[in-house]
């Protein structure tokens, strides 16, 4: 092999170019510019801290997958919900509260290979699998997308910037005078309560555990639906 400072200097890269290297077992090999960033974005080796990659497929459960009540095919803006891994591609660390935070914050999914094919969501929970502790169900609400999901391709998770302030509706399901509401907005929120029956506004008394978490105290029992913002 002659020395590297003789071979000719190449400023213009592309897709085809090659680099010499080595494989994990030592053989000597050739990689191309394209294998190379197609391995960065399905793995998120770049490390982008407000992203997390995984492949889609409808049936296998495996770590770095993403699944759904939904087919190949499927576009964006019906998914209602996907199950992900806690291990996202290519990656040994479980991203447990990465997941938890995407409670009430915009999100969007994105195709690696493709920016236009992509959906906008509202987060309203994400939930451990009852039936297999590895996997996170997240639960939906579609704002706007364009394509379709296909099976096999890679897809990121990425925290929206552009969704403005955010807000938290809580529906309190049973008659209770007291209510918890964990709704993860970072911030002491306003909030507003109306009955489930007649849609009424009732006054409560607010104490704000922290940025996360509060409590409403009624004089009575009720059931009915906050909202934060």
């Amino acid at each position: 092999m002659g020395r590297i400072s003789n071979y000719t200097r190449d400023t213009t890269l592309s897709n085809n170019d090659k680099f010499l290297g080595s494989n994990s077992n030592g053989d000597t090999v050739n990689f191309e510019v394209s294998d190379i960033t197609k391995f960065l974005r399905q793995t998120n080796a770049g490390g982008s801290g407000n992203q997390a990659v995984y492949a889609f497929n409808t049936l296998e459960k495996a770590q770095g997958r993403f699944l759904g009540t939904f087919s190949s095919g499927d576009q964006f803006v019906r998914l209602t919900s996907i199950k992900v891994s806690k291990y996202p591609s290519g990656s040994s660390n479980a991203a447990v509260e990465f997941l938890n935070a995407l409670v009430s914050k915009d999100i969007v999914l994105s195709d690696i290979d493709n920016i236009n094919n992509f959906g906008i969501y509202t987060v309203s929970s994400v939930t451990q699998d009852s039936n297999d502790n590895d996997y996170y169900d997240i639960a939906l609400t579609s704002k706007s997308g364009n394509g379709a999901i296909v099976n096999e391709q890679f897809y990121s998770i990425i925290l929206y910037a552009g969704s403005g302030d955010k807000s938290f509706t809580h529906t309190q399901s049973n008659a209770a005078s007291s209510w918890t509401i964990n709704h993860n907005l970072g911030k002491k929120p306003s909030v507003s309560v109306t009955t489930a029956a007649t849609g009424a506004q009732v006054i409560g008394e607010v104490t704000y555990t922290n940025n996360n978490t509060l409590v409403i105290s009624f004089e009575a029992a009720f059931n009915g639906i906050a909202h934060l913002n």
